[in-house]
């Protein structure tokens, strides 16, 4: 069989497998690839289980070792978004050729259109966001594999991706113990998300953005609404706070000539269960922040300054003789932690929230602001506040360019010479990359003292993370419309193109690999 038509196989096959991220049917596109891995000559494999998964999901892993301790590494995710969007046409998001028959009938839109009609596109849930990635670096593998080179090769394949990359954070550490055992050097790694084309040419990426969350509770004074001057109003300050940052592109973040997305609040909830005719005592919200340089304790510093900014501004406004202040998460636990027994109080409290995670019960926004306001009410603390912690879950900006590897430039130079192509330094659609190599000055402490469910409920191997420093590349096949019910994969770049590159990229890595 020839190599398109293989990748063109296992892509329908995986198409095939629903494997809805977060849901138990990730496990069965996780047994699909461990046997057809387990089946090829000359692999090791195997299936890493993530710990205290409620999903019991794991990591599929394959693995050739060539001739040199250079390795290259193939990672993609297995989970798939929901089939929500598909409308009427949900039961056939996994049946390509059953979709394209109904989505020419119902297709109205003039590109789409013309897409389909041309028989160069492939449908279907993943087909795009990418299990057209994830079959392209499978079907190289599989040859590879048959015939081992000069340069090692590692296929890796996450689940939750679309989620909380849970399957990333626990590659970091599969990642260091077979590096440990097999005395290997990570020379790339290679995740074949989508690529999209902007004039003429594949935009490919380097750098990968990092996003952040903060939660921010506000504590105001509850009173008859007839007493108002008396009270502060939770909402109020809360509204002022999101109007002072909310699309603020001063507060995203630059790198040359790219920009992040602006801070966007994207939860907004008062804590009253009731009504009566007094003001709130608690209003809570979480916005999104996404970096390139801005590291978590610069976040942290900017929505903190923005806080006092605008409570000052709300309580000016509407003339209240009250005062507020600003603290983080971390600042309010070491207020607490004065107190005798809220050590076993909190840590309690904690478990009860990793409990209603588990069961699906719950969000970590919502269990983030239970832990501040349980906190709270532990201390007897009645006067206005503001708190600021952060929510799982946490991507560090990672840069390839940044650790000025000279043989990852030759390979780029090497990639450009085999099509048209642009390299772009960050990907602003937030990807598991982010745990490839971070910035050394990141102070994991801040992260971890503000990230108030840090530990069962959530966490990752700073320390595992820190010694990889893998550069990347984010390069798979032309794709369009991810998410929507009109994704779409390119039949000829994800059949033919990429392979190809993904074959150079081996090869090259086995030519300059060192002694």
């Amino acid at each position: 069989m020839e190599r398109n038509e293989r990748v063109m196989e296992l892509l329908r096959q995986m198409i095939a497998i629903d494997s809805e991220t977060d849901t138990d049917k990730e496990r069965d596109m996780e047994r699909y690839l461990q046997k057809t891995l387990s089946e090829m000559e000359h692999v090791t494999s195997g299936m890493i289980h993530i710990p205290d998964d409620v999903h019991d999901r794991s990591v599929v892993y394959g693995f050739v070792q060539g001739r040199k301790k250079d390795t290259v590494i193939f990672l993609n995710h297995h989970d798939v978004v929901g089939v929500d969007p598909y409308g009427i046409l949900r039961d056939e998001a996994f049946s390509p050729d059953a979709l394209l028959d109904d989505l020419l009938k119902y297709e109205t839109n003039e590109e789409v259109l013309h897409d389909l009609q041309s028989g160069q596109w492939l449908v279907g849930r993943g087909s795009c966001d990418m299990k057209g990635g994830a079959a392209a670096q499978l079907a190289v593998f599989e040859a590879y594999a048959a015939h081992p080179g000069e340069a090692s090769l590692l296929y890796i394949s996450l689940p939750d991706e679309e989620s909380y990359s849970a399957g990333m954070r626990a590659a970091v550490t599969v990642l260091k113990e077979l590096r440990a055992s097999y005395g290997l050097t990570y020379r790339v790694l290679v995740n074949s998300e989508p690529n999209e084309m902007a004039d003429g040419k594949l935009v490919s990426y380097t750098g990968s953005v990092g996003k952040l969350l903060p939660v921010v509770v506000v504590q105001g004074k509850s009173v008859h609404i007839g007493n108002y001057q008396q009270g502060v109003n939770p909402i109020g300050v809360m509204s002022q706070i999101i109007a002072e940052t909310e699309g603020d592109m001063s507060l995203a973040d630059s790198w040359g000539e790219e920009s992040t997305p602006p801070p966007a609040w994207i939860y907004l909830r008062d804590r009253k269960e009731h009504y009566d005719v007094s003001l709130p005592q608690r209003a809570a919200a979480c916005a999104n922040f996404m970096t390139y340089q801005k590291t978590p304790e610069d976040v942290m510093y900017l929505l903190m300054n923005a806080a006092r900014h605008a409570v000052e501004k709300m309580l000016s406004r509407v003339d209240s003789a009250q005062s507020m202040e600003v603290i983080s998460g971390a600042e309010l636990l070491k207020r607490a932690s004065a107190y005798p027994g809220f050590d076993v109080f909190y840590e309690t409290v904690k478990n009860n929230c990793f409990v209603a995670l588990q069961k699906g019960e719950s969000t970590y926004a919502q269990e983030t602001i239970r832990l501040i306001e349980e906190t709270i009410n532990f201390t007897g603390m009645t006067e206005p506040l503001v708190v600021i912690a952060f929510v799982p879950p946490y991507y560090p900006a990672a840069d390839s360019t940044m650790l000025q590897d000279e043989r990852f430039d030759g390979l780029l130079r090497e990639i450009g010479g085999m099509t048209d192509i642009t390299f772009k330094h960050y990907f602003n659609g937030i990807s598991d990359c982010s745990y490839c190599c971070v910035a050394p000055d990141l102070n994991e402490y801040i992260l971890e003292d503000n990230l108030l469910l840090w530990g069962k409920a959530y966490s990752f191997d700073f320390s595992a993370m820190a010694e990889m420093q893998i550069p990347f590349i984010l390069l798979g096949p032309w794709g369009k419309d991810l998410h929507e019910r009109t994704e779409r994969v390119h039949i000829g770049s994800v059949s033919k193109e990429l392979p190809a590159m993904l074959e150079r990229i081996v090869s090259y890595v086995g030519e300059t690999a060192a002694e």
